[in-house]
């Protein structure tokens, strides 16, 4: 899956390493990987295309040196702004589209999805042998 809208495609394992970053929420791609339900090699792939697109930077943590902290650039902190604007726009489109009861609904399922992955009780599906990934 891939989102445009910023100069350019981003996948959406890197949407949520800029969302958690941006928002944030974490700083280690081991954190961003355990709440998105995403593998720590996808969360990797995508943390070393937005270095490479110079929208994150990684500096060892002073008190732990095995981990990277990872922290928006400039230009990254614009690029997730311009995301995050058009993820509001895209909202309120969507509550003007869908009667609010249906949307409220749909909010609280996706709500208690969203917990289940961050507890661990839910994680993204594998591809199965033969299948490609995604």
């Amino acid at each position: 899956m891939r989102f445009s809208g910023v100069g350019e495609d981003i996948s959406w394992a890197e949407w949520q390493v800029l969302w958690s970053l941006g928002e944030r929420i974490h700083k280690t791609a081991k954190a961003i990987s355990g709440h998105s339900g995403l593998t720590k090699t996808k969360i990797s792939r995508a943390v070393k295309a937005l270095e490479d697109r110079r929208w994150l930077e990684r500096c060892r943590d002073h008190d732990d040196r095995r981990f990277e902290l990872l922290a928006l650039t400039a230009p990254g902190m614009e690029g997730y702004a311009m995301l995050k604007r058009r993820a509001t726009d895209y909202q309120r489109w969507l509550e003007g589209a869908i009667d609010l009861p249906y949307l409220r609904s749909l909010a609280d399922g996706l709500s208690g999805v969203e917990m289940m992955i961050a507890s661990g009780q839910f994680t993204a599906p594998q591809p199965s042998m033969g299948e490609p990934a995604a």
